[in-house]
């Protein structure tokens, strides 16, 4: 079995050989590409000859690694990833890779990310630091019933399109919240739709949730996201869709990071102890959010007043 240096350099000599005929005036090149929580090493099909693209296909060498480890055959891997590589890309728009930048500036957006953890991205990157998070800023590329595909804003990008990270922030407050409609709903209407997606009848969920409308609004628990459940999180940029959430309850209330993609909107009078709340977040990232998922193991307070939004961090609570 060969090692990963090995492995990485016979990719390197032998993957376009399993592509299709249309990519053999294609090269190939490495990237490190730096990704949320963590940093890859990225594999990036360059046409020869063509304009510049930011939307290159690209794979990555330490999940091809990770394939080969657990089937011991190149050649399937490399068969794999050839597959893989051509179906994501009838994904993406047809004409994608004519677009000049001025025709994605409206496609910018925020995603907030965990500063301690993502050191190495925000190095590379335009960004801006809110309490213990840092905004940094993606191209959409296209949103379908697929999923979401788009790119990292890095210095160079920015420096070559004449971007400064004001401007940035400024498109991407417009940009987000019309790409990403924000959303918020009962922490109950989310686990109905959870239940009913793991297979329980309406009559259990009915049963299970009898009562939830009589519970007073004080106490009452939400869940902040968008139409797309993809860095929902980003709705800490946004005073007004929070404070629309916390005026509901009628206090201030604690923010609970549960994913880049998701916020828990509760009660500091209901749940007072901050402290338990940190922990729960803390536990819930290490047994169930993914990695790539993780935003932070701190706690937010809303003021419901001034709509101030401020960091509980272990040492304030």
């Amino acid at each position: 079995m060969m090692d990963y240096e090995t492995f990485k350099q016979r990719v390197m000599e032998e993957f376009l050989s399993y592509m299709p005929e249309r990519y053999s005036d294609c090269t190939i090149e490495l990237r490190r590409v730096p990704k949320v929580n963590a940093c890859l090493t990225g594999v990036v099909i360059i046409p020869n000859g063509k304009p510049r693209s930011y939307c290159s296909p690209t794979f990555y060498m330490e999940r091809m690694y990770e394939q080969y480890l657990e089937c011991d055959s190149f050649e399937q891997v490399m068969k794999n990833q050839a597959v893989y590589l051509e179906e994501s890309i009838k994904f993406l728009p047809e004409d994608i890779m004519k677009l000049d930048f001025n025709s994605l500036k409206e496609k910018i957006v925020f995603q907030i990310v965990n500063t301690k953890e993502n050191k190495e991205m925000i190095e590379h990157c335009p960004h801006r630091e809110i309490m213990d998070l840092s905004v940094v800023y993606r191209v959409i590329v296209n949103v379908d019933e697929h999923g979401v595909s788009g790119f990292l804003i890095t210095h160079d990008i920015a420096r070559a399109e004449d971007l400064s990270e004001p401007l940035l922030y400024r498109l991407a407050k417009t940009n987000t919240r019309k790409i990403f409609p924000f959303k918020s709903e009962r922490i109950e209407d989310t686990m109905k739709r959870m239940m009913k997606r793991w297979g329980v009848t309406d009559k259990d969920i009915k049963a299970s949730f009898s009562g939830v409308n009589d519970i007073p609004m004080r106490d009452r628990v939400y869940v902040v996201s968008n139409e797309y459940e993809f860095f929902g999180a980003n709705a800490l940029l946004y005073t007004d869709v929070l404070k629309k959430v916390v005026r509901s309850i009628g206090t201030d209330c604690y923010i609970l990071p549960s994913s880049v993609h998701d916020l828990v909107i509760l009660s500091t009078e209901t749940f007072s102890e901050s402290s338990k709340l940190r922990t729960l977040v803390r536990d819930t990232n290490c047994e169930h959010v993914r990695l790539s998922d993780r935003l932070s193991d701190n706690i937010y307070r809303f003021n419901i007043v001034d709509g101030s939004l401020e960091c509980v961090t272990e040492e304030a609570s």
